[in-house]
Protein backbone atom coordinates (compact mmCIF):
# COMPACT_ATOMS: atom_id res chain seq x y z
CA UNK A 1 0.00 0.00 0.00
CA UNK A 2 1.05 3.45 -0.68
CA UNK A 3 1.86 5.71 2.04
CA UNK A 4 2.18 9.74 1.55
CA UNK A 5 3.23 11.49 4.41
CA UNK A 6 4.17 14.55 2.73
CA UNK A 7 3.36 17.57 3.60
CA UNK A 8 2.14 18.12 0.06
CA UNK A 9 -1.22 15.65 0.78
CA UNK A 10 -1.92 15.90 -3.47
CA UNK A 11 1.24 14.87 -4.75
CA UNK A 12 3.08 11.68 -4.90
CA UNK A 13 6.60 11.05 -5.83
CA UNK A 14 7.52 8.09 -7.74
CA UNK A 15 10.87 6.89 -7.83
CA UNK A 16 10.44 3.96 -11.02
CA UNK A 17 13.72 2.79 -10.63
CA UNK A 18 15.23 -0.54 -8.84
CA UNK A 19 15.35 -1.11 -5.19
CA UNK A 20 19.06 -1.50 -5.12
CA UNK A 21 19.35 2.00 -6.54
CA UNK A 22 16.38 3.31 -3.91
CA UNK A 23 18.51 1.96 -1.39
CA UNK A 24 21.61 4.03 -2.38
CA UNK A 25 19.47 7.23 -2.27
CA UNK A 26 16.01 9.13 -2.88
CA UNK A 27 14.03 12.11 -2.98
CA UNK A 28 12.04 12.21 0.39
CA UNK A 29 8.88 10.62 1.14
CA UNK A 30 9.03 8.95 -2.50
CA UNK A 31 7.57 5.64 -3.26
CA UNK A 32 9.30 2.90 -5.28
CA UNK A 33 7.36 1.20 -8.01
CA UNK A 34 10.31 0.21 -10.57
CA UNK A 35 9.97 0.09 -13.75
CA UNK A 36 9.65 -3.41 -14.84
CA UNK A 37 6.70 -3.38 -12.21
CA UNK A 38 4.78 -0.43 -13.19
CA UNK A 39 2.07 -1.79 -15.58
CA UNK A 40 1.26 -4.87 -12.76
CA UNK A 41 0.85 -2.37 -10.03
CA UNK A 42 -1.31 0.39 -11.29
CA UNK A 43 -4.05 -0.83 -9.38
CA UNK A 44 -1.85 0.70 -6.18
CA UNK A 45 -1.56 4.25 -7.65
CA UNK A 46 -5.74 3.92 -8.59
CA UNK A 47 -6.34 6.12 -5.71
CA UNK A 48 -3.84 9.34 -6.82
CA UNK A 49 -5.93 9.10 -10.57
CA UNK A 50 -6.41 13.13 -9.79
CA UNK A 51 -3.06 13.63 -7.99
CA UNK A 52 -0.43 15.31 -9.48
CA UNK A 53 2.52 12.29 -9.87
CA UNK A 54 5.93 13.51 -10.40
CA UNK A 55 7.67 10.47 -11.73
CA UNK A 56 11.99 10.30 -11.67
CA UNK A 57 14.43 7.82 -11.87
CA UNK A 58 18.31 8.05 -12.40
CA UNK A 59 18.15 10.65 -15.38
CA UNK A 60 14.77 10.97 -16.64
CA UNK A 61 14.94 7.70 -19.14
CA UNK A 62 12.35 5.38 -17.11
CA UNK A 63 10.66 8.08 -15.80
CA UNK A 64 9.91 9.12 -19.00
CA UNK A 65 8.80 5.71 -20.06
CA UNK A 66 6.90 5.50 -16.74
CA UNK A 67 5.24 8.51 -17.29
CA UNK A 68 3.88 7.81 -20.43
CA UNK A 69 2.49 4.39 -19.22
CA UNK A 70 0.22 5.99 -16.85
CA UNK A 71 -1.15 8.46 -19.27
CA UNK A 72 -2.00 6.47 -21.67
CA UNK A 73 -3.98 4.16 -19.44
CA UNK A 74 -7.17 4.21 -20.01
CA UNK A 75 -8.37 2.39 -16.94
CA UNK A 76 -7.41 4.39 -14.56
CA UNK A 77 -7.59 7.94 -15.99
CA UNK A 78 -4.12 9.44 -14.66
CA UNK A 79 -4.50 13.24 -15.07
CA UNK A 80 -1.85 14.95 -13.40
CA UNK A 81 1.30 13.07 -14.72
CA UNK A 82 5.24 14.90 -15.19
CA UNK A 83 8.10 13.39 -16.00
CA UNK A 84 11.12 15.10 -13.24
CA UNK A 85 13.56 15.74 -15.88
CA UNK A 86 17.53 14.85 -15.41
CA UNK A 87 16.16 12.65 -12.73
CA UNK A 88 17.67 12.45 -9.20
CA UNK A 89 21.16 13.19 -10.74
CA UNK A 90 20.28 16.57 -11.62
CA UNK A 91 18.25 16.96 -8.66
CA UNK A 92 21.12 16.15 -6.85
CA UNK A 93 23.61 18.54 -9.00
CA UNK A 94 21.22 21.20 -8.40
CA UNK A 95 22.14 20.33 -4.29
CA UNK A 96 18.27 20.04 -3.40
CA UNK A 97 17.86 17.88 -0.73
CA UNK A 98 17.29 14.03 -0.95
CA UNK A 99 18.05 10.84 1.84
CA UNK A 100 21.21 9.30 1.48
CA UNK A 101 21.82 5.60 2.79
CA UNK A 102 25.85 6.84 4.55
CA UNK A 103 26.27 3.17 5.22
CA UNK A 104 26.45 1.72 1.63
CA UNK A 105 28.85 4.87 0.51
CA UNK A 106 31.24 3.60 3.71
CA UNK A 107 31.38 0.35 1.90
CA UNK A 108 31.60 1.25 -1.60
CA UNK A 109 34.49 3.61 0.02
CA UNK A 110 35.98 0.64 2.24
CA UNK A 111 36.75 -2.17 -0.74
CA UNK A 112 38.61 0.49 -3.40
CA UNK A 113 41.22 1.38 0.22
CA UNK A 114 41.44 -2.87 1.38
CA UNK A 115 42.16 -3.54 -2.50
CA UNK A 116 45.06 -0.88 -2.54
CA UNK A 117 46.34 -1.60 0.92
CA UNK A 118 46.71 -5.31 -0.51
CA UNK A 119 47.88 -4.58 -3.96
CA UNK A 120 51.05 -2.29 -1.96
CA UNK A 121 51.63 -4.64 0.68
CA UNK A 122 52.38 -7.41 -1.78
CA UNK A 123 54.47 -5.17 -4.23
CA UNK A 124 56.39 -4.84 -0.84
CA UNK A 125 56.84 -8.16 -0.20
CA UNK A 126 57.97 -8.64 -3.81
CA UNK A 127 60.53 -6.22 -3.52
CA UNK A 128 61.47 -7.46 -0.28
CA UNK A 129 61.67 -11.24 -1.39
CA UNK A 130 63.97 -10.10 -4.67
CA UNK A 131 66.46 -8.14 -2.72
CA UNK A 132 66.83 -10.78 -0.03
CA UNK A 133 67.17 -13.58 -2.44
CA UNK A 134 69.04 -11.81 -5.24
CA UNK A 135 73.04 -13.75 -5.62
CA UNK A 136 75.55 -10.80 -5.49
CA UNK A 137 78.82 -12.76 -7.15
CA UNK A 138 82.02 -11.41 -6.44
CA UNK A 139 85.12 -12.17 -8.45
Amino acid sequence: MINNNTAYPDLLVLDVRTREEFNTNHLHNATLIPLAEIEGRLAELALYNDTEIIVYCRTGSRSQEASEILIDNNYYNFTKVYNMLGGINAWIAEDYDYWLNEDILSIDFALPVFLVSIIGIIFVLVLFSKRRWKVVRTY
